[in-house]
């Protein structure tokens, strides 16, 4: 069993390395279009929770094909890179966090009125650097 402070170090190492490797080690070029948003190990490090998003929405279940089809190639390449014993498996799971924010946004942009959408601190902050 890993402690907490390993867990999150080999957490970010799978999270740095996937991006790369989505971005300069595969063929695809739709790779490039994923985000890696998070990784979250369990305690013996034998599965990788990947949370990810697109950039556009509309290819979500393009993007999920290629990532299904990639599994294989995208843990030997983890396993090598992380020099681990054993490659934990990895478990893709799409992010709707970045989707739920921006239909926030819009939303908020649609009910306030113009001088309420600005973007900063609240009034009588603005001054406050610590």
């Amino acid at each position: 069993m890993a402690n907490e402070r390993r867990r999150k170090q080999i957490s970010r190492r799978i999270q740095e390395t996937l991006a790369n490797i989505l971005i300069y080690g595969m063929k695809d070029p739709r790779a490039s279009f994923v985000t890696i948003t998070e990784v979250d190990i369990n305690r013996d490090l034998s599965v990788a929770k990947i949370h990810w998003s697109a950039l556009d929405p509309k290819q979500r279940s393009k993007l999920e094909h290629m990532l299904k089809h990639a599994h294989g190639f995208l843990r030997t390449e983890v396993a090598q890179a992380l020099q681990l014993r054993s490659a934990p498996e990895l478990v893709f799971y799409y992010d709707e966090r970045v989707e739920r924010g921006a239909r926030i946004d819009q939303i908020l942009s649609e009910v306030l009125p113009p001088e309420d959408r600005h973007v900063g601190p609240p009034p009588g902050l603005e001054d406050l650097d610590g």
